[in-house]
């Protein structure tokens, strides 16, 4: 019903157009004189009535074209809405295939999975176990041979270790025995050329005290013995030689000073030339 809408109103208001036209006409006809109208009146009147017959005609022709225009739509509408319906139709059918063989498949595996592992399972078991006590073996043997390799090797570096630390032991205790004989001569020279100096035996004192500078000067580069020890037995040499020679002090301060056992000891003989020791040796050791 509603294509034919558009050509019924069209051709209702072109109607009531042609209606319109020929009631206005005649009435004002009828208000002119009555007199005949004119040739050239009546060919424009029915000019006119042609052209509105023509538009009119255009007008349904617009009306038709526009409600074949309006079927083909619906018609196309229609068609597309049918399609649409099939293949929504169809896509839901495969939906549903596809859906239902996925579900017997899960179920197929389902139950071919519950039979395996109903009699397959314990088969599965036991070999892992067996994997497992092989794999647990092999590592407990490949772990005590290592454990083997590494406690020899570790005892010989100990045995090297200890070795070494035996010999440098060694070494050490017979360092502190030389030391502690080297203090102890030292100690006896000392004490008997003290001895001597104290009866004025000069010749065993100055033997005895260059003894004891002799085993001084071996100890020093071990810091066994301090320096003033050595600086007290240089002064007390010189003493004593200058009691036993008095005037003949500076030929026999010479003569000692150029023994071997005094190379290295400018300290030593710089403390024995001072003023409150032996003050004739500084012109000496200024001279040498």
């Amino acid at each position: 019903m509603l294509t034919t809408l558009p050509g019924q109103a069209l051709r209702f208001v072109a109607s009531i157009a042609v209606i319109v036209l020929l009631a206005t006409h005649p009435a004002a006809a009828a208000a002119q004189k009555p007199t005949a109208p004119s040739p050239t009146s009546q060919a424009q009147l029915e000019a006119r009535v042609k052209d509105l017959e023509t538009r009119l005609a255009a007008a349904e022709q617009k009306a038709d074209k526009a409600t074949m225009e309006t079927e083909y739509i619906l018609r196309t509408q229609n068609h597309y809405e049918a399609y649409y319906k099939e293949v929504f139709s169809t896509q839901t059918h495969i939906l549903w295939t596809i859906g239902v063989t996925v579900t017997l498949i899960a179920l197929t595996f389902s139950v071919v999975f519950f039979v395996a592992g109903r009699f397959g399972f314990n088969i599965f078991d036991r070999r892992i176990e067996a994997a497992l006590r092989d794999a647990t073996a092999q590592l407990r043997t490949e772990f005590t041979e290592l454990l083997a390799r590494e406690t020899q090797a570790l005892r010989d570096a100990n045995h090297v270790r200890l070795k070494a630390l035996e010999a440098d032991l060694k070494v050490r205790i017979s360092q502190q025995e030389e030391d502690l004989m080297a203090r102890s001569r030292y100690q006896f020279q000392f004490a008997q050329a003290l001895s001597l100096f104290g009866n004025e035996t000069w010749d065993g004192a100055i033997r005895a005290f260059r003894y004891a500078l002799a085993i001084y000067k071996t100890g020093k580069p071990r810091g066994i013995f301090e320096k003033h020890q050595g600086q007290r037995t240089t002064a007390n040499i010189f003493h004593a030689i200058r009691s036993r020679d008095k005037e003949k002090f500076v030929e026999a301060a010479k003569m000692e000073l150029q023994l071997d056992v005094y190379n290295g000891l400018e300290d030593e003989l710089a403390f024995a030339a001072t003023p409150n020791e032996v003050p004739e040796l500084a012109q000496l050791l200024k001279r040498e």
